[in-house]
């Protein structure tokens, strides 16, 4: 396990580095993802994000400095209510498709925050603005059998299901309301027929499904993961074995997968096989969390890699490999600029990690983070990333390519070489 002082000290800069991505109306930042990328657009997004950010807020409440954590989760969560639509639905709730809403499973994680959060916090509306949400998915996406990924689409995504799943079940026991619990069910009930019951990708859980009964033989180990608290947290409010048996075959599935340096494929193809770039860094703090839900010790190799990954800013690098994500081998030379790039909704799931890694009572220290110079790849050019507290840039070739002023929801500069989809 880290040394506690290693772990408070990445806590605490981290910490700080999110008080550096707050604008008005929320925490910004570039996006950068598997599916695509959003650099232009930086402002704040009510996304999933906002998962890890009040659920690590309210870890930190008893640990010292109560006011200082109590304001940032006060914060946070108004701007769940202030970014709350007439519809219900949370204004830029699809992260990599920012400012778009309805975002799944953005809008339920970020719901389910707000639920936990809500426990330490004494504004009944806040428990109403998670309400709202909840319902106004619920009218969107279910079909009469379970819920869908896109209104009027029949596709499922599991891991997308749990998190909504488990929202549902947040909201039923905080406001003595079981009629959500078979909503949440319904949810579940797909989760449970698309994970492989036997075979050589036992316990895995497919990553859609055009219906709710044939998987399309893709099983992300990151998506894996996030179906295991959910499924746990079911277990016990459903006194159901079957969810916990699902949890644990999901675990043993990202235990065949992880690579000798702590680290995940990005996708595991039934037929073919791996697929390993990029890998996550920052976003790897769920998979570890999925291991501290079901009770099992974390990956040494996995846990060093992450720490291992966090820059003098305070913030945490996104992954490695994406110049690979196509060709799937990687070069030699400088990091793409995109696994460098922290992005807030990767860094969340770190930081919901470390707080839960904290030894309750332990105080952070104060840590002033530090300015960023690194070298990076930009378009297959060498060039070097920039992070202070007020600003991100890159440049190459005696160019600007991209600059984003932290207090600014779009970017002032973002060349075609980086805005990229």
């Amino acid at each position: 396990m880290v040394a506690l002082e290693k772990l408070t000290a990445a806590l605490a800069r981290q910490h700080a580095w999110f008080d550096s991505m707050r604008q008005p109306g929320g925490y910004g930042g570039p996006v950068v993802h598997w599916w695509q990328h959003r650099l232009r657009y930086a402002g704040p997004g009510l996304d999933w994000r906002y998962e890890g950010l009040l659920i690590g807020y309210r870890r930190l409440l008893g640990n010292g400095n109560a006011l200082r954590w109590r304001d940032r989760l006060e914060h946070a969560a108004n701007d769940l209510r202030a970014g709350q639509l007439p519809s219900g639905h949370f204004r830029a709730s699809r992260f990599e498709d920012n400012p778009g809403t309805l975002g799944t499973p953005h809008e339920a994680a970020a719901s389910l925050g707000l639920l936990i959060a809500c426990e330490a916090l004494t504004d009944p509306g806040l428990v109403e603005v998670a309400q709202r949400n909840l319902d106004a998915l619920i009218g969107a996406l279910g079909d009469g059998r379970g819920f869908q990924d896109v209104p009027g689409q029949a596709g499922r995504v599991p891991n997308k299901l749990a998190t909504f799943a488990q929202a549902l079940m947040r909201l039923a026991v905080t406001i003595d309301d079981n009629r959500y619990l078979g909503q949440a069910e319904a949810a579940l009930k797909d989760v449970l027929n698309l994970q492989e019951g036997s075979g050589p990708w036992q316990g895995a859980i497919h990553q859609y499904a055009p219906d709710d009964e044939r998987g399309d033989g893709r099983f992300f180990p990151y998506y894996n993961a996030r179906c295991v608290p959910p499924l746990i947290e079911a277990a016990g409010r459903f006194d159901d074995e079957r969810y916990l048996e699902a949890a644990r075959s999901v675990i043993a599935f990202l235990k065949r997968t992880m690579t000798p340096d702590g680290a995940w494929p990005q996708i595991v193809y039934a037929r073919t096989g791996a697929m390993r770039w990029p890998r996550w860094v920052a976003g790897a703090g769920d998979i570890l969390l999925a291991f501290l839900a079901a009770e099992e010790p974390l990956p040494e190799p996995a846990l060093q890699r992450l720490l291992d990954g966090q820059l003098a800013s305070g913030g945490f690098v996104s992954g490695a490999g994406f110049a690979a994500q196509r060709s799937q081998r990687p070069s030699a030379g400088p990091p793409d600029f995109r696994d460098l790039l922290p992005v807030s909704g990767w860094n969340d799931k770190t930081f919901r990690l470390l707080c839960e890694l904290l030894p309750a009572g332990t105080p952070l220290p104060e840590i002033e983070p530090e300015p960023v110079e690194r070298e990076v790849s930009i378009g297959g050019h060498h060039g070097r990333f920039f992070e202070t507290g007020e600003a991100f840039r890159l440049e190459a070739g005696g160019a600007v390519h991209y600059h984003w002023f932290k207090q600014l929801p779009w970017a002032s500069v973002a060349s075609p070489t980086v805005d990229i989809r």
